[in-house]
This record gives structure tokens, sequence and C-alpha cells, in this order.
């Protein structure tokens, strides 16, 4: 998924749904991010409230990184996020 398509889905949703990535049927909550390679790779910790969304929306809403591709990291390799669910009032990435 490009960020720009991310952005543009995330702003339909409440300000403050925490931001997580989900593998495995394990929680990630998305700390930060980093631009790597001209791809955006999402930061996650087990031990750190998530994002909410706009602190997310604020942190990637730039225009350098309109037409990068979305990663996060996944046991030593990055995967790509293809979309994200809703479920208790946080947003799901996978």
């Amino acid at each position: 998924m490009r960020t720009i398509d991310l952005i543009l889905l995330l702003n339909d949703f409440k300000k403050n749904n925490r931001v997580f990535v989900e593998t495995n049927d394990q929680k990630l909550a998305v700390i930060d991010l980093e631009i790597i390679d001209d791809e955006v790779i999402l930061k996650t910790s087990t031990k750190l409230h998530g994002l909410k969304n706009w602190e997310f929306l604020a942190l990637i809403n730039q225009k350098a990184y309109y037409e990068m591709p979305v990663f996060f990291n996944n046991k030593n390799s990055h995967q790509q996020l293809f979309g994200f669910r809703v479920a208790n009032d946080c947003l799901l990435f996978g």
C-alpha cells in the first residue's frame, strides 16, 4: 500500500484510535517510522503504547512520502502493508 492511500483511508477514523501491526495473533504497537531506500518502515514495540491515529498521521503525512510503499518489521525482514481492520477502537495493520 502506498502512503497516500493509507493516509486517505485513515482520515475516516477516530483521531484517538490506537495504531497497531497485527502478525500471527500478536499486536505490536506502532511507535515511530523510518525511511529506508524509499520505503516507509513502521517501528513497533510490544512494551510501549501505540501512537494514536492523529499522531501517526502527523508523522506520515509528508509529501515526500506519498508514493512510497509502507512496510513493517516481521522477524528480521520487512513485510509490505496491504490493509488494515478495525477492532476494539484499534487500527490493526496487516
